[in-house]
């Protein structure tokens, strides 16, 4: 799986969140690029006059809103992170229950009064009634929501706008999908979640910034990794939750690929699926990186006795993911301006030094979400 080969056509490209042009970022009058006042998820007391937005979503599917939006049920955690760093929490009428296990805990500090939200629903099974008694102005699905919940929704007269993460259109698994290049869906389908979010939210200024320190910090890593044989690249796996993995056509792949390094479940697995101890043992990766929500996964990898025997574990190099790097099988934008940048570091610290990693992450927590960065880089 060669993800590199696009590198120049997305930077020739992708470059261009700047230009207003790219995802409609032009053309919403009245939309203010402040953060929302208020309580969380409360309209504010005189909301900006709307103008309608038709466009499509990742899923394929037409979609007209009033922009800027005041109300927002949000039942994907990419969408609700990003809103966060938008400064938008206070749109934020609603919430898809496992946010904290599909986001983490960090979530609280950047979102207060997360816990507090109405929950009508997960990613996949939503609580029609509930979602419609939140007289949301729009609705964030996960592309793997229920359809018949989507459309009785839709049927109310409330837009559903389904975010997928992916530039390549609707898959027909959401956890499993085929891609013909997936570094470049990927980049191209984060860049399109931010600016839409930003654009629905009447925050289209602050969108483009943070694509603009994605794009500067995956050039610190291209300039410094360069191109690599893939002989050359150092062996990882991602071990999650559940004895499951992230294979082929997952974003972590094309995020270790930009860091010099390679998915050792790419050849065998399609998308996010079990693996076992012995496929594992054949693999016997040089490096084995656990995300910090998955503590459980990290300490039965470095005490099992099964595991002993692995390169990874009797050269200590099973690396904990800090949550502010999200290693995934969907890019957020902090994967990209943080997380590949920190990966690098990591693989070669003689590269990319983790004072540039400390410094971009510091301000990324405080342009973007407004707050101190407490992590440990």
């Amino acid at each position: 799986m060669e993800m590199l080969s696009r590198r120049t056509f997305l930077k020739g490209v992708l470059v261009g969140i700047g230009s207003a042009a790219a995802f409609g970022f032009a053309g919403c009058s009245g939309a203010s690029q402040g953060d929302a006042s208020g309580d969380v998820g409360a309209k504010t007391a005189e909301a900006p006059s709307q103008q309608d937005w038709t466009f499509e979503d990742q899923a394929g599917n037409t979609v007209t809103v009033g922009v800027p939006v005041q109300r927002m049920v949000v039942m994907q955690h990419h969408s609700l992170d990003m809103l966060a760093q938008l400064g938008q929490q206070g749109k934020v009428a609603g919430v898809e229950k496992n946010w904290e296990g599909d986001l983490g805990s960090y979530m609280r500090d950047v979102f207060p009064g997360i816990d507090d939200l109405p929950a009508p629903g997960d990613l996949t099974d939503w609580s029609v009634e509930a979602i419609a008694a939140l007289k949301p102005d729009v609705v964030i699905a996960a592309s793997q929501a229920n359809p018949d919940a989507m459309k009785q929704v839709t049927d109310l007269g409330i837009p559903v706008v389904v975010v997928s993460l992916r530039g390549e259109g609707k898959q027909a698994e959401a956890q499993n999908p085929r891609l013909a290049d997936a570094d470049a869906a990927y980049t191209e389908g984060c860049q399109w979640a931010i600016s839409t979010l930003g654009r629905l939210t009447g925050t289209e200024q602050k969108a483009s910034d943070i694509w603009k320190m994605c794009l500067e910090s995956r050039a610190i890593v291209d300039r410094a990794i360069g191109k690599m044989d893939d002989a050359d690249r150092v062996r990882v796996f991602v071990a999650n939750e559940k004895e499951k993995t992230y294979g082929n056509d997952k974003y972590v792949g094309c995020q270790l690929l930009r860091a010099g390094a390679k998915n050792v479940a790419a050849e065998a697995i399609q998308g996010y699926k079990p693996y076992t101890f012995e496929m594992l043992a054949s693999w016997d990766p040089e490096v084995i990186i656990v995300q910090d929500r998955y503590m459980d996964v990290y300490d039965a990898v470095t005490t099992d006795p099964r595991y002993r025997e692995l390169s990874a574990v009797k050269n200590g190099k099973v690396l904990l993911a800090p949550y502010w790097t999200k290693p995934w099988g969907n890019p957020d934008t902090d994967s990209i301006a943080l997380g590949e940048l920190w990966l690098a570091n990591r693989f070669y610290p003689e590269k990319v030094s983790a004072d540039t990693v400390r410094e971009y992450a510091e301000r990324f927590y405080r342009d973007f979400y407004g707050v101190e960065f407490a992590g440990t880089v």
